[in-house]
């Protein structure tokens, strides 16, 4: 294996994003795309960043705010890392489509599924152009 094969990603993956199946109990409870949590990766992803920072500018809102704002983090993966997800749904039952809104909703509502849905996003391995010609191989 050469370092290209280690290190370089998928723009495909990047974009379209990667399947993550959440399972618990031995159960798949649901799936969830997501595209890379990697500024450097994933252009809609800064776009997002570059968004929010501009926000808080125009509300004079301090760095030390910005950065210490607990829900930041879930309103960038909502708009720009998660983008599709199957078997999610609300209280009652009721399937939820995959919108900004219900990404927040979810993710602050179930942190614990947030956490493993990031840490999945930050995973590079997730996005290495050899995964993905493994899978077209297969």
């Amino acid at each position: 294996m050469n370092i290209y094969e280690a290190f370089e990603t998928s723009q495909q993956l990047v974009d379209e994003g990667k399947w993550i199946e959440i399972e618990f109990d031995g159960s798949l409870l649901c799936s969830i795309c997501v595209r890379s949590a990697s500024p450097e990766l994933n252009a809609k992803l800064r776009k997002a960043m570059t968004e929010e920072a501009l926000a808080s500018v125009a509300k004079s809102q301090s760095l030390e705010t910005q950065l210490g704002d607990p829900d930041r983090e879930v309103r960038l993966f909502a708009k720009a890392v998660v983008t599709d997800w199957k078997g999610i749904t609300d209280r009652e039952g009721k399937k939820l489509k995959c919108t900004p809104a219900n990404v927040e909703k979810i993710f602050r509502e179930l942190p614990l599924l947030a956490n493993r849905v990031k840490r999945e996003a930050y995973r590079w391995t997730n996005f290495r152009a050899a995964l993905e010609a493994e899978v077209v191989g297969n």
